[in-house]
């Protein structure tokens, strides 16, 4: 286990962005997102975590709650409205620079998410126990998968440990 406290955790905007560019990444997490129906913002957090000897607490789910009802109430419904407008730019392409402006606030409200899941990085998290496998610290948040959908986690497990920081 590295030497991260708690209170030096980095900051996981830039982290996630790092992240996401990685080969793979971004395209798994979407399929996790549109197949499996996992948050993108969640799965990011929790492997941040994990990157930096962090783990989700067993059940994260009302520290969670605020993080996913701005989610639902925010951030879902601007990412339904850009993909229902995607269809329509093929006709109208003037719509094209409102669908831009939906993606913006689509991320602005993704950067708010993970903003308030930094927060809850102490708080709804624990020391990340050594003798548990990635997959079973990561259950609170990814739940039963489909056989391919867990591949996917483990590609993601791959290329988030490629990207911790050197143990001291």
């Amino acid at each position: 286990m590295g030497a991260h406290s708690n209170r030096n955790l980095p900051a996981l905007w830039p982290w996630a962005l790092a992240f996401y560019e990685r080969p793979g990444v971004s395209d798994a997490l979407l399929e996790l997102q549109d197949e499996a129906g996992l948050d993108v913002c969640e799965l990011l957090w929790g492997f941040w975590l994990l990157t930096h000897d962090r783990t989700p607490v067993a059940d994260p789910a009302s520290a969670l709650a605020p993080v996913r009802q701005w989610q639902q109430h925010y951030t879902q419904p601007l990412r339904q409205l850009r993909r229902d407008l995607k269809a329509q730019v093929a006709d109208r392409p003037e719509l094209e620079q409102m669908r831009t402006h939906i993606k913006k606030a689509e991320l602005q409200g993704e950067h708010e998410t993970l903003r308030r899941l930094e927060a809850l990085g102490i708080s709804a998290s624990i020391p990340r126990p050594e003798h548990f496998s990635f997959e079973a610290l990561l259950h609170p948040l990814i739940g039963e998968l489909e056989i391919h959908h867990q591949r996917l986690i483990s590609h993601l497990r791959l290329e988030s440990e490629n990207m911790a920081p050197p143990s001291c």
